[in-house]
């Protein structure tokens, strides 16, 4: 009676054993894919904003570059007015010797003059007996007295020719004076102009480097959180492989309606975060919205938002392949489902890191990306 109450008991727990053994199986699963959703939200959210940073980075050295060609421009322009100011102080300097000279001349025979009738005046009548008394005859007196006379209308009229050219030479001192004025406002203006754009620059430039400093950052938390996610995917392949009436297909069919390829498989620097990386899968060149079929039949295991993929289907085509097809406009199958050779899984679209419509595809042997050409 003992013995066959053991065997009743040990028939119990083994009962017991086979009806929690799956559902801890099945919730295994269940959280370790909640996880996998968690860590790619967190992904995402990264991504997203290593993209927002990487825009803002570009838009800021667009404006720098821009800066640069302002720069050089104001430079030449500063270069331009600074010698426009030299030539007119130049000039101002070459007038005002010139002015100087009229005046010393002006000066002389004013000088000159003044003696003579001072002479003539203080000698008087005995300058005009002395003249008489010379002469040989009268007409030789009255050529000498016209002479004397001549001599001072002469001197008076280079006098007033001397002030005329004084009196010019005056007013376009003055003109070039404003000239020069003007040149130096000019100038100011232009160096004004040049230091703004420096300082402009400058703050550019410091604002760069943060953002970069940042882009670092998130670039170390989003290699962290790639590191989760391989570590939870090598796990998730290990549960996975305890779930019955999978379908085993053979990937021969080209996902698109187009062979365009704009960037094949292997080490390139990335369009977006200008890192040199493995480009896992190769871009196919669409239209967008047009369909993307699967490349075999098989089992859709994952069907939504991918971090960096955007919109994404994955299918598990058995013997440890699978594909994945990155940045759809929208997906056209759900997780869990069965889907076969050339079946329409969504569509072309520019989602997550992409810069322009197209499709990524990757083909995975045990999770490790291998070339996809191989395969057509």
């Amino acid at each position: 009676m003992a013995k066959k109450s053991k065997v009743v008991v040990l028939f119990i727990l083994a009962v017991l054993l086979v009806t929690f053994s799956f559902p801890v199986s099945a919730d295994d699963l269940d959280d370790a894919l909640k996880q996998q959703q968690e860590i790619l939200q967190k992904q995402n959210k990264a991504e997203s904003n290593l993209k927002n940073l990487t825009n803002k980075a570009q838009q800021m050295q667009t404006q720098i570059k821009d800066l640069t060609q302002k720069i050089t421009v104001a430079e030449t322009d500063l270069s331009k007015k600074e010698h426009a100011f030299a030539n007119a102080q130049e000039e101002v300097a070459y007038i005002q010797g010139e002015v100087e000279a009229k005046e010393a001349e002006l000066t002389d025979r004013q000088e000159t003059l003044r003696n003579r009738v001072r002479s003539i005046y203080e000698a008087g009548q005995v300058n005009y007996l002395e003249v008489l008394f010379q002469s040989t005859d009268l007409s030789d007196f009255i050529t000498r007295v016209e002479y004397l006379s001549c001599l001072v209308e002469n001197d008076q009229d280079i006098l007033t020719d001397i002030r005329v050219q004084k009196h010019d030479l005056d007013q376009k001192k003055v003109q070039l004076v404003n000239k020069m004025n003007e040149a130096e406002n000019l100038k100011q203006q232009a160096a004004a102009a040049k230091q703004y754009l420096d300082s402009t620059k400058a703050q550019k430039q410091i604002a760069l480097a943060e953002n970069k400093k940042d882009q670092a950052e998130i670039l170390e938390q989003i290699e962290k959180l790639e590191a989760d996610s391989k570590a939870l995917e090598a796990k998730i392949r290990e549960l996975q492989k305890n779930n019955k009436g999978k379908v085993t297909g053979t990937i021969n069919t080209w996902p698109s309606y187009t062979r365009y390829i704009t960037s094949n498989y292997g080490y390139r620097v990335h369009p977006v975060t200008g890192q040199y990386k493995l480009h896992t899968g190769v871009d196919i060149g669409a239209s967008y919205g047009s369909k993307i079929m699967a490349a075999g039949a098989g089992t859709v295991i994952f069907s939504g938002w991918y971090g960096a993929y955007g919109n994404a289907v994955i299918i598990d085509h058995g013997n440890n392949m699978s594909t994945l097809y990155g940045h759809m406009s929208s997906r056209a199958v759900a997780a869990g489902a069965t889907v076969s050779a050339g079946q329409v899984i969504g569509y072309v679209g520019s989602t997550g890191w992409s810069t322009g419509p197209h499709l990524h595809f990757e083909v995975r042997k045990n999770g490790v990306p291998t070339n996809p050409m191989a395969f057509f």
